[in-house]
């Protein structure tokens, strides 16, 4: 791997939740996997396992890909995960890239009606 810090965006969304400001943060591909390994479609995999969702960036023209999470809180352990094991640099915006899809291992529960 090599030592140049890892390019790590940070960004809000709208296609995350019904608010429309979601925090997201993204890296690209190799170094994500380098951290998380890798399986699923993609590589997301492992980092679907981490955090139980993750969600893919693809720039069409590059090919390059990007893997990352959604919240506040997964973004920030992400970045918090990601420097302790390589240089990094935040980026406060998007990646030149379109949003790809987004996967989650876990639902969340559905509420009971009535009882």
């Amino acid at each position: 791997m090599t030592n140049n810090p890892c390019p790590v965006y940070l960004f809000r969304s709208a296609g995350f939740s019904p608010s429309g400001d979601t925090v997201v943060s993204v890296a690209p591909l190799h170094r994500v996997v380098a951290v998380y390994g890798d399986a699923g479609l993609v590589g997301e995999g492992g980092l679907s396992s981490a955090f139980g969702g993750a969600v893919v960036f693809k720039n069409d023209t590059s090919g390059e890909c990007f893997l990352g999470v959604w919240g506040a809180r997964n973004a920030a352990r992400f970045r918090r995960e990601l420097r302790a094991c390589m240089p990094v640099t935040v980026i406060k915006e998007a990646p030149d890239a379109r949003f790809a899809f987004r996967g989650a291992e876990k639902e969340r529960p559905k509420r009971s009606v009535g009882a």
